[in-house]
């Protein structure tokens, strides 16, 4: 069952509940109030007989009906019958013709307390009053008014025809509407249905929802399809600049050690040699191995979760820093102690890291890096400076993408990955921090990495 035509289930089981709440109690009230005005139309009708009948004396008799008779058949009418019973149950006056027999008698208890009863006259249903017939507090008679049930029958049965086909009407038209607004209304899921088959079949992931059909929830939801549709574009794009990267920076060390290892299987090559492309196959091994590991780290970080523990960040910085002091440049630390966040200590030792050697590479001997440290707005901001020979304008854009190296990074370092600025975005971001980078040929470089900090308190060594 489609979502189209249970949608209109719906709402013709909702309309019709209420039509029956709504049907059922209309029909009682209406049912009450004419069965209501038709007793008490008897019961004005047994007041008007009984004062017809006065002054009596104190005892009825027929003389007195003959007395009143002319009043008493002024108050006849054809669709109404009454007559006077006496105490013996002879039947005194009627105005039906002919006069006997007209009413049934009255059981005793209603003789002498009065109320009304339904029964079969003349083969209709009729509803009669009895009403005692008071002189001196003693009943003398009893006034029994009766009418044909048939009319107030009548009314009900046309009140309760037309709240049926009134109601039957409400739901074709509720069918037939609802089933046309919740076609309408359910067009933009059928469009991205449509997108989505067609992508499925095209691979064609350009396709998008036109934004401007709809209000409201279809536009969110038309807005939510095309975003996710340009999220798995931009991913698997990603993708296939990766492996396109990520292949070419493998074949130039495979290259090498290719090359090598034909020149190692020369029979008569000298130790000299043999040594220089022993130590060449080491190092392009080495470069290899750095390079399979930081792609692995960057082709896992949509899934990857940083582990989240309190690491102390200056000792994060001192102990980085520390590894690259045996190098001779001249390296000066700014460090505050006690900067505390929330993250991985091994990610983050990995981005001061690269940070640092990253200014040492590009630094000559003569020059200077600097590795500062220090709270700023609730924030932990680490900077690191050198003086080397800085950034061009137009290359800083793009110095945190995979594998873009510079006019500056290919002179001064060519066997670099292109991967290490990369992992320092990534890393700061993961820990919901920024990183940027300020620069100027020939004036240095800083960057500039913020990281939320969690406290003042003693944190957990990495």
């Amino acid at each position: 069952m489609t979502l189209r035509l249970r949608l209109t289930l719906l709402y013709i089981a909702l309309l019709a509940a209420a039509l029956a709440a709504t049907g059922i109690t209309g029909y009682l009230i209406a049912s009450h109030r004419i069965y209501a005005s038709l007793d008490s139309s008897l019961t004005l009708r047994a007041q008007a007989v009984a004062g017809a009948l006065e002054p009596l004396g104190a005892d009825l008799s027929q003389v007195d009906i003959e007395k009143n008779r002319n009043e008493l058949d002024d108050l006849s009418s054809p669709d109404l019958l009454f007559q006077v019973r006496d105490t013996d149950g002879s039947v005194l006056y009627s105005s039906a013709q002919p006069p006997s027999g007209s009413l049934p008698p009255p059981d005793d208890t209603r003789a002498l307390v009065g109320g009304f009863s339904t029964k079969d006259v003349r083969g209709q249903e009729t509803r009669i009053l009895y009403q005692p017939l008071l002189i001196d507090g003693s009943r003398q008679a009893t006034i029994e008014v009766g009418e044909s049930l048939s009319g107030a029958e009548g009314a009900v049965s046309e009140i309760r025809d037309v709240i049926v086909v009134g109601s039957l009407a409400a739901l074709l038209a509720t069918a037939v509407l609802g089933y046309t607004l919740s076609g309408r209304a359910l067009q933009p899921v059928r469009n991205v249905s449509q997108v989505a088959r067609d992508i499925e079949e095209t691979a064609d992931f350009t396709r998008r929802l036109d934004q401007s059909a709809g209000e409201g929830e279809v536009r969110e939801l038309v807005t939510a399809f095309n975003a996710m549709i340009e999220r798995v574009e931009q991913t698997l794009a990603h993708q296939k600049s990766f492996l396109a990267d990520s292949s070419h920076e493998l074949r130039r060390p495979l290259s090498v050690l290719q090359t090598n290892v034909d020149i190692l299987s020369r029979p008569n090559l000298s130790q000299a040699e043999r040594e220089r492309c022993v130590e060449e196959v080491r190092a392009e091994a080495q470069v290899m191995r750095k390079l399979i590991a930081d792609l692995l780290m960057l082709a896992r970080e949509e899934s990857q979760s940083i582990q989240r523990v309190r690491v102390d960040f200056s000792a994060v910085c001192e102990r980085a820093l520390a590894r690259v002091k045996q190098d001779a440049h001249e390296l000066t630390e700014e460090i505050e102690s006690g900067v505390v966040v929330l993250g991985d200590g091994e990610r983050l030792d990995q981005m001061v890291g690269n940070l640092l050697d990253n200014a040492v590479q590009y630094t000559p001997r003569e020059g200077r890096v600097v590795l500062g440290l220090h709270r700023s707005n609730g924030r932990a901001q680490l900077e690191v400076k050198d003086t080397g020979p800085g950034i061009k304008a137009d290359e800083i854009a793009h110095v945190f993408e995979r594998f873009y190296r510079g006019e500056s990074a290919r002179a001064n370092r060519p066997a670099g990955t292109g991967l290490g600025l990369a992992i320092v975005r990534y890393v700061a971001e993961a820990h919901g921090g920024t990183v940027s980078v300020v620069s100027e040929p020939r004036d240095g470089t800083k960057f500039v990495v913020e990281l939320p900090i969690v406290g003042d308190g003693a944190a957990r060594r990495p």
